[in-house]
């Protein structure tokens, strides 16, 4: 929360490695009518230091995205349902950074470089 009380978006990523995977889950149905229904949802699990002292608000807190480590992607996408959720561990907090960024990232109209510029 910021100091007005009011949420404070943060700029997140690995210090590892600039792209990552989440994990998730697509399904396809049908309905009576035959139309499709796709949907889909990323997993979530409980926050490693990092996450939880920025995600610990709102209905649920201290959680964060399951962040997949590369030479999980395999085992994720193709490997059994054991192997997939091995899968499923926290990213470690020494490996990712977050700083404060300014609610202009709120805006779908605001889309510039700066939006990632840590605020003081």
């Amino acid at each position: 929360m910021s100091a007005d009380g009011k949420k404070q978006p943060f700029f997140i990523h690995l210090a590892d490695r600039e792209v990552f995977g989440f994990a998730g889950l697509w399904d396809k149905s049908f309905a009576a009518d035959g139309s499709a229904i796709e949907s889909c949802v990323h997993i979530t699990m409980p926050a490693n230091d990092l996450m939880r002292d920025i995600h610990n608000t709102g209905s649920n807190p201290y959680r964060m995205p399951a962040i997949l480590r590369s030479e999980d992607y395999e085992a994720w996408l193709s490997g059994t349902t054991d192997e997939a959720r091995a899968a499923l561990v926290q990213y470690p907090s020494d490996l990712m950074v977050a700083h404060a960024v300014s609610t202009r990232v709120n805006t779908p109209k605001n889309n510039d470089a700066s939006l990632l510029d840590p605020i003081t």
